[in-house]
């Protein structure tokens, strides 16, 4: 197996050798050329930034496509991207755009020769299909309830353009809005929310899934079940202060690497550059495993820790009948002690997600939030008074569990099963699937319970309440492991907070949504995540978000 992995990475230094003398820094310390290798746990055979929702994929779609704006990771501030500048009009209810002039999309069959520069009618194409019901766009959509005429071009098949967005000419455009949203621009950092193009869509129709066209720094080389290459841009538009262009690197490599300790071997024998996720229970033996390396071959490298945005929970199946009692639901929270999963059970991974749903972090604030609680005996009354016991046993659970971290959520998940044998009586079996095994199961309503893990695609709560707002898009299978929340107070609060721009009667609007869901228990948070990388010092420059995406513009290889 690492036979083939050393040809191939061979192959690439040598096409990284021919395209390198082609490429010369004027200036300064970085170095054209090279290739950066990294893992993914699964497969991944589509790319376009509607479609796809896992995280991994989108460490991959970020490089490709690029959105509106970015958030500077120091003010948490919204800084342009694609777009050169924006400013609000008639009392913060209309966003104007500016777009930069001379981005162009990839070089592909597609254009035929013409002009491929972005232009407002990429940007009004994309902000629409991300309202639409095409199959392509099966993102938990935020964007309904803000722009103007967004609902009725989402309901109605025979509206061809929507009523808020408005080309000024070709690099100017304006969203109207429903309101006051003063975090509008926040919401279209989303990587997500990459710019398509329109005439590569209208080219390649629903193959487009196959052809991520972006203008980003890397574009799609190739696309298999055990890979996916991206080479570097050569007509991308942004330069270092030298002048040099971005990306330095020739190609990013994604393998699927099947196991932790298969991405550790590769790493330990500088096969992969990076460990994209490690679990803090395995780090000590990582670590020193690789200090051992280093005095047969040595090679440094780095621990970067990002607090922890992404939430691990479970997730009750909300079109059971089993579950539609509240007690019910109630009495599985009250048996999990979370505090005993994170300490005991994985040595210190994770926070225990204890008080509320949403992660704390500098943009959410849940102390005001109550903290969960362990009690066997009202969980056992619970469960009685909905009337469950040994004359009337609950139906057998099954409980879905994928990732790359299956190995850890397998570990809480058996205790869980544990608990609702020996505690309630419920028999729970696991099943250990991939990430489309666990789609199938929850779409066609074999699963009972399913592991999610969620990691907020921009920094803001709202990233997080919106994919429980009832009037998000239930149609087809849009956004179908989340379940809605059919609760009036939980959708004014969510109304109210996302109008909002005062930062603390934000929160609290948002506070009131997390208390909801605390007391509605169709989700179950177990364990607030940090993402933990490993990486290679070889690799300069790599930025990493707080919501573990990585961005390879400045990233350049360059040994100690």
């Amino acid at each position: 197996m690492m036979r083939p992995l050393l040809f191939f990475v061979g192959i690439l230094s040598l096409t990284a050798c021919n395209v390198n003398s082609k490429r010369i820094i004027r200036a300064g310390n970085a170095i054209y050329g090279d290739t950066v290798t990294l893992s993914i746990p699964d497969p991944i055979s589509t790319l376009h930034p509607l479609y796809n929702s896992d995280l991994y994929a989108h460490r991959i779609l970020c490089n490709i496509f690029e959105p509106l704006f970015d958030i500077d990771e120091k003010t948490n501030q919204v800084i342009p991207r694609v777009a050169e500048k924006y400013l609000w009009k008639n009392d913060q209810t209309t966003l104007r755009v500016y777009l930069r002039k001379g981005i162009y999309f990839h070089e592909d069959d597609c254009f035929n020769g013409q002009d491929n520069e972005l232009t407002s009618a990429d940007v009004k194409f994309t902000l629409e299909m991300a309202c639409s019901q095409h199959e392509i766009n099966q993102s938990n959509d935020a964007l309904l309830e803000k722009i103007k005429g967004a609902d009725r071009y989402f309901k109605k098949n025979d509206v061809h353009t929507m009523q808020g967005i408005r080309i000024i000419n070709s690099h100017c455009l304006e969203i109207a809005l429903n309101g006051k949203y003063a975090h509008f621009p926040q919401l279209l950092t989303s990587s997500k929310y990459g710019i398509c193009s329109k005439k590569a869509y209208e080219y390649y129709k629903k193959n487009i899934l196959k052809h991520p066209i972006g203008t980003g720094p890397f574009r799609l080389n190739k696309l298999t079940a055990r890979d996916v290459l991206l080479s570097y841009n050569p007509e991308y538009w942004k330069k270092d202060s030298f002048g040099n262009t971005f990306p330095y690197l020739n190609a990013l490599w994604f393998r699927v690497v099947a196991s932790e300790m298969e991405d550790f071997s590769a790493f330990k024998n500088q096969q992969v550059d990076m460990l994209s996720e490690v679990s803090p229970q395995h780090i000590d033996d990582i670590l020193f495993d690789l200090s051992v390396v280093q005095q047969i071959k040595p090679f440094a490298h780095r621990v970067m820790v990002i607090p922890g945005s992404r939430v691990s929970m479970i997730v009750l199946n909300q079109r059971l009948d089993c579950f539609k009692d509240p007690r019910v639901r109630e009495a599985i929270d009250l048996i999990i002690d979370r505090e005993l999963i994170a300490t005991d059970l994985l040595n210190g991974d994770g926070i225990p997600a204890k008080q509320g749903f949403a992660p704390p972090s500098k943009y959410y604030n849940n102390n005001e939030l109550p903290k969960k609680t362990v009690d066997v005996q009202l969980a056992k009354k619970l469960f009685n008074a909905a009337g469950f016991s040994t004359q009337h046993p609950f139906p057998t659970l099954h409980l879905y569990v994928s990732g790359n971290n299956s190995e850890q959520a397998l570990v809480y998940c058996k205790y869980i099963a544990r608990q609702l044998k020996e505690i309630l009586g419920v028999q729970t079996e696991i099943h250990s699937v991939d990430f489309s095994g666990r789609y199938n199961a929850v779409t066609t309503n074999k699963a009972s319970m399913w592991k999610l893990g969620w990691s907020p695609d921009y920094p803001d709560p709202e990233a997080y309440f919106s994919l429980f707002f009832s009037n998000n898009p239930t149609n087809k299978s849009q956004n179908p492991l989340f379940p809605k929340v059919d609760n009036t107070i939980y959708d004014f609060n969510y109304r109210m907070g996302i109008q909002e721009s005062d930062n603390i009667l934000r929160n609290n609007y948002f506070t009131t949504c997390d208390m909801i869901l605390q007391e509605e228990h169709w989700v179950l948070p177990i364990l607030y995540e940090d993402f933990v990388f490993v990486f290679n010092l070889k690799l300069r420059g790599i930025k990493v978000s707080q919501i573990g995406l990585f961005d390879f513009t400045e990233t350049y290889i360059k040994p100690l």
